[in-house]
C-alpha cells in the first residue's frame, strides 16, 4: 500500500490554511488543506506557530484541540510545493518555519489534545507526537517513514526522545512502518483508542474536560514537567529542536535526570 499522498486538486484560495477558534475554553487549531490531505508548507507552518502563540496568551483558553480538516490529520510535507520549479520563495526559510512551529507547540502553556484521524505521516507524525495527549482511531495510523527515503526524522525524534524511551523512538523511526491506533496505545503514545468516527468528538470531550478545571493547575503541571529535566531536553539549556535539525545526537528520555531540590 502507498501512503495517502496529497490529491491533485487545489485548495480553496480564500480559505486560511490554519484555523483557530475558541469555544468553551478550548482553542481548536485545525490544519486546513483538506484537498492536499492537510500537507504542510512553509507559510502554513508560520500560521501554525502564530495560532499556538495566540492560544498561549489568551486567558479564556484552558486547552488546545489540534486536528486536521475533513477527517484526516496530516500527510506530511507537501512535496509538490517543496519540489516546485521554480522553487517557492519561502523554501529557503522553511526549516526555520518548521522549527518555529514545533517550538510554539512546545511553549504552549496549556494541554494540547490531538485527534489522530486516518493518518499522520512523516512531518505530520511529528505534529501528532507533539500533542500532550493523543486520541487515535482504531484504523488510524502514524508513520515515521523518512528512513525509507534515506532521511532522518529530526522533529519526530525530538518529541519521541523528549517524552518516551529510546526503544519506542527506535521502533517508530527505524522500521518506517505504520503504527495503528492500538499499536500507539500499546507503546504509550496514544491515551485513548476509539472507533474511527468518534475520534474528534472524544478528543473534544477530553479537551473540554481539561479546560473546565482551574486553569492554574494544568499550566503548573506543564511548566513543572519541563522544569524537572535538565540538559539536552526541551527544558534544558540546549534548544531541543535546533539540536534535532542539526543532526547532532539526541539523548534518550531515560538519560534525562530530575533536578535535585535546592
Amino acid at each position: 500500500m502507498t501512503d495517502p499522498g496529497p490529491d491533485d486538486q487545489p485548495d480553496q484560495p480564500d480559505q486560511p490554511e490554519v484555523l483557530l477558534s475558541v469555544d468553551d475554553g478550548v482553542a481548536s487549531i485545525i490544519l486546513n488543506r483538506p484537498a492536499r490531505k492537510n500537507a504542510i508548507t512553509g507559510p502554513m507552518m508560520d500560521r501554525l506557530a502564530e495560532a499556538f502563540q495566540e492560544a498561549a496568551v489568551r486567558d479564556d483558553v484552558g486547552a488546545v484541540l489540534f486536528h486536521g480538516a475533513d477527517g484526516g490529520f496530516c500527510s506530511g510535507l507537501d512535496l509538490g510545493e517543496y519540489n516546485a520549479d521554480p522553487p517557492p520563495a519561502w523554501l529557503s526559510t522553511s526549516l526555520d518555519s518548521l522549527v518555529a512551529a514545533h517550538r510554539a507547540i512546545y511553549a504552549c502553556p496549556v494541554p494540547v489534545v490531538g485527534a489522530l484521524e486516518r493518518f499522520a505521516i512523516n512531518g505530520g507524525a511529528a505534529f501528532a507526537l507533539a500533542c500532550d495527549l493523543l486520541v487515535a482511531g482504531q484504523t488510524a495510523f502514524l508513520q515515521v517513514g523518512e528512513i525509507r527515503q534515506g532521511l532522518a526524522a529530526p522533529m519526530n525524534l525530538a518529541w519521541l526522545l523528549a517524552r518516551r524511551p529510546a526503544s519506542v523512538a527506535e521502533q517508530l523511526t527505524l522500521t518506517g512502518r505504520r503504527f495503528t491506533g492500538p499499536d500507539l496505545h500499546r507503546l504509550g503514545v496514544a491515551l485513548d483508542v476509539v472507533a474511527d468516527d468518534g475520534v474528534l468528538d472524544t478528543a473534544r470531550v477530553l479537551a473540554t474536560e481539561i479546560a473546565s478545571y482551574p486553569r492554574v493547575g494544568a499550566r503548573m503541571i506543564k511548566a513543572t514537567t519541563r522544569a524537572l529535566y535538565e540538559g539536552g531536553g526541551p527544558a534544558g539549556d540546549d534548544d531541543w529542536f535546533d539540536l534535532a535539525r542539526s543532526g547532532n545526537p539526541l539523548p534518550a528520555a531515560g538519560s534525562l535526570r530530575p533536578r535535585r531540590a535546592e
